[in-house]
């Protein structure tokens, strides 16, 4: 017999799900919306639910603004994925990993009246995040918004099957690093079990996330560390990666997945920094990661961002060196006080 996790560990709010499912049980075609920039917790988030709620009957469309990464081609239904809302016959919006609807890009400004006032289910794990549905189930102390969804199918009775199971692994695998960062608590592992017994298999996500890379990822990785500076006395590092990095190394911006996690992982860094612009010079995404106690999301938040305590990320309109400097400059301030 199947174990129930809310059994082991701790329930969501039941009020919550009552609510969430009242959305839910009417709706006949649900749109399921992943943030921009994806990563493998929003992508295996809203195909992973998806997955689930087709079981019932449910006509589901998953969007994301941008495309899935190349390293998540393996999940099932990733080729449904969608770039735009094409129409707005939708009884349902479930917006995932992210809790504020401008973090849905193009997507959102593209049918912003409708989304504005449509029917919305916010379901995310950032404690920045301050909801952006009539019903919102945000938990923090979650390793991924896709650990909140095992809770909400374990909970609810919704049925898992092999597919949902695999998308929905690859988000918890994908944001804790394969259990390694200190947001991997032992619920998290209990959800992973129940994904597991459900068929999902782990070294289906690993190999191609982990251990399989093209040799223009393996260049632009080893470009962006030759360009990293530190200062602190080695405790902050930071790097950057333009058109030109691109160019130079025959590398897509999908590529640069997990960089800041990488300079973090440096012998003595305590913050870490990795700076991005394509495309549009004006704009610059930077992404922080960080050790006890720092926390980045706050410092993120200050420029419009948030995320994790130890990873967290912004984008800032204004070019790559001045937005270097000045993120670079509070960063300082933070580790100096």
């Amino acid at each position: 017999m199947e174990t129930n996790i809310t059994t082991l560990s701790s329930r969501l709010d039941p009020v919550l799900v009552q609510e969430a499912m009242a959305l839910i049980q009417p709706a006949e075609r649900i749109a399921l919306l992943a943030h921009y920039g994806p990563d493998g917790d929003c992508i295996g988030s809203v195909l992973g639910f998806a997955h689930i709620l087709s079981q019932l009957g449910k006509t589901c469309i998953p969007v994301c603004a941008d495309p899935a990464p190349r390293t998540l081609a393996f999940l099932p239904g990733v080729g449904t994925l969608q770039q735009t809302l094409d129409d707005e016959n939708f009884d349902l919006v479930i917006a995932l990993d992210a809790g504020e609807l401008i973090r849905f890009g193009s997507v959102y400004e593209q049918r912003r009246t409708f989304l504005d006032s449509a029917s919305i289910l916010n379901i995310d794990h950032h404690i920045s995040s301050s909801g952006c549905g009539q019903v919102n189930i945000i938990d923090p102390t979650a390793a991924a918004t896709a650990e909140i969804l095992v809770l909400f199918q374990q909970q609810t009775g919704l049925p898992l099957n092999r597919d949902a199971a695999l998308c929905l692994l690859t988000g918890i695998i994908t944001d804790t690093s394969s259990f390694q960062y200190t947001n991997t608590t032992a619920r998290t592992l209990e959800a992973a079990a129940v994904l597991l017994r459900a068929g999902a298999v782990p070294d289906t996500i690993v190999r191609p996330v982990y251990r399989t890379r093209l040799l223009e990822q393996a260049r632009f990785q080893a470009m962006v560390m030759m360009n990293a500076r530190t200062s602190c006395g080695g405790r902050l590092i930071w790097s950057q990666a333009t058109d030109e990095t691109l160019a130079a190394t025959g590398a897509t911006p999908e590529m640069d997945d997990n960089f800041s996690g990488m300079l973090r992982d440096i012998e003595g860094v305590e913050i870490a920094a990795f700076f991005r612009s394509y495309g549009d010079p004006t704009t610059t995404r930077v992404s922080l990661r960080s050790v006890e106690p720092y926390n980045v999301a706050e410092i993120c938040q200050r420029f419009g961002g948030g995320g994790h305590a130890r990873a967290a990320g912004a984008t800032l309109h204004m070019p790559i060196e001045e937005a270097t400097r000045i993120i670079v400059a509070e960063l300082e301030k933070v580790l100096n006080s």
